[in-house]
């Protein structure tokens, strides 16, 4: 099969989920026999699967537009897989070339959403403490580039992404809630929900004297971009409960983003200092494999997600995980076997769980073994390969639609 994969993001310019995934994808299918072709924004020169487009993230639609028709001289393919609504412009020639009855008209268009933007748009709000024990502080306000994003960006994202619902073959949700919510925003008709998935290599076994002794720091980690609707502000306020309970705790924050100027100044304000909290800035995503090896728990308290890959990466590292039930992330982890599930922007629910992990290390180590199973069970990269390959199959023999 001679398969063309459109994405804006990609390793190791981009340390971000989509990008990760169709990196993993890519090779998979390619050492399957497959012919497989990635289009993207920014890709390393040794890369032989990749072709980069250049260019600005805004402008990468027309840019690889423009490179999608230019490779349809070169040869023809049986399948093509955009990822998000970037590829909007691809889907339009796609579909042009088959009302011209063109070669390139014959090939499968499939979207992969990962998000609903009307749903990412809500998230852009204030972040108030909740929960029992709530004095609805307001933890957390979006900056002023988070609002324009709300009032400009996600709602152009949010009718392409309908736009390239309405036009692909088959469009794919990454999971049940996402697809709903596709639904419900997009009038889109799901055909499949397919997770995301890692290339999950074994963990390398724990010489003697790596395990905790007492008085040891304990980490919890947190891995992605520092913006609202991760509800970082959440985790620092839940962890300022956790450190008198827990003085041999860390807080280790991976990533960057526009909230962290005011995490910094939450994190002076709450009395916590550099041993308490620490601010690593963008980490490779190979760097990463070192800080889950080093990590005890980790924990991702946002407002909304699709199905992020941090937490699949941080399972298959061994680790507990401590996340809310926003989105897809109930249907990752399983409350109370490999992970702890709390409410939105719930401080003491969070403080509660964390505590409780903090305090056991048995149990810490039977989560995080679970966690590791039910990754290499249901999120391999092999795993959700075939489930596309399957999906991609079942599509080529039925007539493009008109």
């Amino acid at each position: 099969m001679r398969i063309l994969i459109v994405t804006n993001t990609y390793p190791p310019a981009d340390i971000t989920g989509v990008g990760a995934l169709v990196f993993d994808l890519a090779r998979r299918l390619d050492g399957d026999g497959h012919s497989v072709r990635v289009l993207t924004r920014t890709a390393a020169p040794d890369d032989a699967l990749a072709s980069a487009t250049g260019g600005r993230k805004l402008f990468f639609p027309w840019h690889v537009a423009r490179r999608y028709l230019r490779c349809c001289r070169e040869q023809d393919f049986d399948l093509v897989h955009v990822h998000e609504s970037d590829g909007v412009l691809v889907c339009l020639a796609l579909r042009l070339a088959r009302w011209l009855r063109r070669p390139a008209g014959r090939a499968r268009l499939v979207a992969t959403l990962q998000v609903s933007y009307r749903r990412e748009r809500w998230a852009v709000r204030k972040l108030r403490a909740t929960g029992r024990v709530s004095t609805g502080k307001v933890l957390s306000r979006p900056t002023f580039s988070e609002r324009l994003f709300a009032f400009t960006r996600a709602p152009i994202l949010s009718l392409l992404g309908r736009l390239t619902a309405r036009l692909s073959d088959a469009v794919v949700a990454p999971s049940a809630v996402t697809a709903e919510e596709l639904r419900q925003d997009y009038g889109a008709q799901v055909d499949a929900v397919i997770a995301n998935g890692i290339a999950a290599a074994e963990p390398p076994d724990l010489a003697e004297g790596d395990t905790k002794t007492e008085g040891e720091t304990l980490h919890l980690l947190y891995a992605g971009r520092l913006r609202t609707r991760k509800a970082v502000a959440v985790l620092v306020e839940a962890f300022a409960l956790v450190r008198q309970q827990h003085p041999r705790a860390q807080l280790v924050l991976a990533g960057d983003g526009e909230q962290r100027p005011a995490l910094e100044r939450q994190v002076e304000t709450l009395g916590l200092d550099d041993d308490a909290v620490r601010f690593l800035g963008a980490i490779p995503r190979h760097e990463m494999v070192d800080w889950y090896r080093r990590a005890d728990i980790f924990c991702l308290p946002s407002i909304y997600e699709g199905f992020p890959l941090a937490i699949l990466e941080a399972m298959a590292a061994g680790l507990p995980i401590v996340t809310t039930t926003a989105s897809g992330m109930p249907e990752a982890i399983v409350d109370g076997e490999s992970g702890i599930l709390v409410g939105l922007e719930d401080v003491g629910a969070l403080g509660q769980a964390l505590g409780r992990l903090l305090a056991d290390d048995d149990r810490r180590h039977r989560m995080g073994e679970a966690a590791r199973r039910r990754v290499k069970d249901h999120f391999t990269i092999e795993r959700i390969g075939a489930q596309y390959l399957a999906l991609w199959q079942r599509l080529l023999p039925q007539a493009p639609k008109p």
